[in-house]
């Protein structure tokens, strides 16, 4: 009888589909809980296994001939993040596929990737107590990690430089990392709101984890990561109310309280007010053109946004191709049209991205880059909201709370940088937005 293709006879003696299924559910809460504490070392590795599971699981079904068994929004969602990739390799095809496009590339193989993931995803249907388990593992590991990170660092490096130090994580990138622990604390809170008066212990757990991650997120001095703080506390406050509509009076009043509380934290804190105060001075000081200096971070971000909404212009249907900015950002310094801050930057290398994911998409891949990625975040978004209004639970409605919170603080990070543009962070959003949205299917699919 002739084979296609033969497997290795250790692997004939066991059911390989039923062992990455049940493999994979710890494996999701490995990948992210170890993101901004052990990237390079167990993040990374874990979540290119996971992707080799997808791929490997898709081969079994079907080559076995039974399909994938993805229903018609497993499909649509599915194909959002193949499109996503797809654009990108036209526009990278307008230039020919140089270096530089195909380098900037592997950014968008966790998007293919995605599409593979989320059908196998439905199918290991991964209990919801893993997810949360990870992103209290998340905050709280980043928390763990700043508080070893400042003290062995910070006074050395302020010292050499006389700049304040930000906490980076094992990465050594603070804006990451603050996005990651922000993103992660908030979790942990809508986490302690769901199980509030059912699990005391975890409830305990999750506001300790959150306070960690925010300790990081304070520590990494993100400021775009701190605006990502009233939109949580806005969701986990709907969520609330949803739950316990009687006690509304009650829970907006808590709202209140934290806002000034918050809002008290943020006149004690000398780091906080030295990051907005240096926010304001930097928007203060701009003036279009050459007169931006190196290191007026917001500054260079106006000098970047105009100068990508240039190259849209010129190139509004698909761009000036995946990869080409770095160029243009250095044919425009040259020619004086924007500050040559922006090509010194990296010791001469220059910015390779515009700082926002929108302006980005525009730039590089045109009205259809900027349609696929507003879809990229729109159609899950309106899948998550589906979820949280309809759940006939709060623990299911809380999923999909728990997605409109990750879909909005992408979206908001990506105002001002190119979040997904960064393998660190592309990864966690296909990661985190896959699991949730296998889980949201999952709820409306019988065992």
């Amino acid at each position: 009888m002739t084979q296609v293709a033969k497997l290795p006879a250790f692997l004939t003696r066991i059911d390989v589909e039923q062992l990455i299924l049940h493999l994979t559910p710890a494996l999701l809460a490995a990948s992210a809980a170890t993101i901004t504490a052990a990237y390079y070392q167990l993040h990374g590795p874990i979540l290119h296994g996971i992707m080799l599971f997808s791929l490997l699981w898709w081969v079994l079904r079907l080559r076995s001939g039974r399909g994938i068994g993805a229903d018609g929004a497993t499909r649509v969602l599915a194909g959002i993040f193949l499109l996503y990739a797809i654009v990108a390799v036209i526009s990278a095809g307008r230039v020919g596929f140089n270096p530089d496009a195909v380098d900037r590339l592997e950014n968008f193989v966790y998007f293919l990737a995605a599409a593979l993931m989320l059908p196998f995803l439905v199918q290991v249907r991964p209990h919801p107590a893993w997810f949360w388990v990870a992103v209290a593992m998340t905050s709280a590991l980043s928390g763990i990690y700043a508080l070893w990170e400042m003290p062995t660092f910070a006074h050395a490096y302020e010292q050499a430089t006389g700049l304040v130090y930000r906490a980076g994580g094992s990465k050594g990138k603070p804006i990451p990392f603050g996005d990651i622990a922000t993103l992660s604390s908030v979790l942990c809170l809508l986490g302690a709101s769901t199980f509030q008066g059912r699990r005391h212990l975890w409830t305990i757990l999750f506001l300790i984890a959150a306070g960690l991650g925010l300790y990081a997120s304070l520590v990494s001095g993100t400021r775009a990561a701190w605006l990502v703080l009233p939109t949580g506390l806005l969701i986990i406050v709907l969520h609330l109310i949803h739950a316990y509509p009687k006690r509304r009076r009650a829970i907006l009043l808590g709202l209140l309280c934290l806002a000034l509380v918050g809002t008290g934290l943020i006149a004690q804190s000398d780091q906080i007010r030295e990051r907005l105060s240096a926010a304001v001075s930097e928007i203060r000081d701009y003036r279009p053109g050459a007169n931006v200096e190196a290191g007026n971070s917001l500054g260079e971000r106006f000098e970047m946004w105009r100068a990508a909404w240039q190259a849209y212009e010129g190139h509004p249907l698909i761009g000036i191709g995946v990869g080409q900015l770095n160029a243009y950002f250095k044919q425009d310094a040259n020619e004086g049209r924007i500050s040559q801050a922006i090509v010194e930057f990296d010791h001469g290398n220059g910015h390779t991205h515009a700082h926002n994911d929108y302006i980005h998409a525009l730039a590089t891949r045109g009205l259809l880059g900027l349609g696929s990625l507003l879809l990229l975040y729109l159609v899950p978004l309106a899948f998550f909201v589906r979820n949280a209004i309809l759940g006939a639970e709060m623990s299911e409605r809380a999923l999909g709370y728990a997605g409109v919170l990750v879909i909005l603080s992408f979206m908001q990070y990506s105002l001002t940088d190119s979040i997904l543009l960064m393998r660190f962070t592309a990864g966690y959003f296909v990661l985190l937005t896959c699991w949730l949205l296998a889980m949201n299917l999952n709820r409306r699919r019988p065992d």
